[in-house]
């Protein structure tokens, strides 16, 4: 399994086809940012893209409760230091520091 597939496990089946839409871009992925109501943008390279798919709320959960295992709780403290590592060494980052 190469690293952008470890990464999209997490995403909900629509985001996921999304995303892939830029397959042949996708070797050169850095982020993917996610903001409630707005467009996931993807840093490919220099270079910002925009989807064009806006991600809601509920998505957003969704995503961060399958990064957690259905127990947020238990990430807490890595979630108040900013990040959360997941397999593959990868770091899920949360840009607006809050602590529970």
């Amino acid at each position: 399994m190469d690293s952008v597939d470890e990464v999209l496990e997490y995403f909900p089946y629509e985001i996921k086809n999304k995303i892939k839409d830029f397959q042949k871009r996708l070797d050169k992925l850095e982020e993917i940012r996610l903001r409630a109501n707005q467009p996931i943008l993807l840093k490919i390279g220099q270079e910002e893209v925009d989807t064009g798919y806006n991600v809601n709320t509920k998505e957003i959960l969704e995503i961060l409760q399958r990064i957690c295992d259905n127990s947020i709780y238990t990430y807490q403290s890595q979630i108040c230091n900013g990040f959360i590592t997941i397999r593959g060494g990868h770091r899920v980052r949360n840009y607006r520091k809050c602590c529970f």
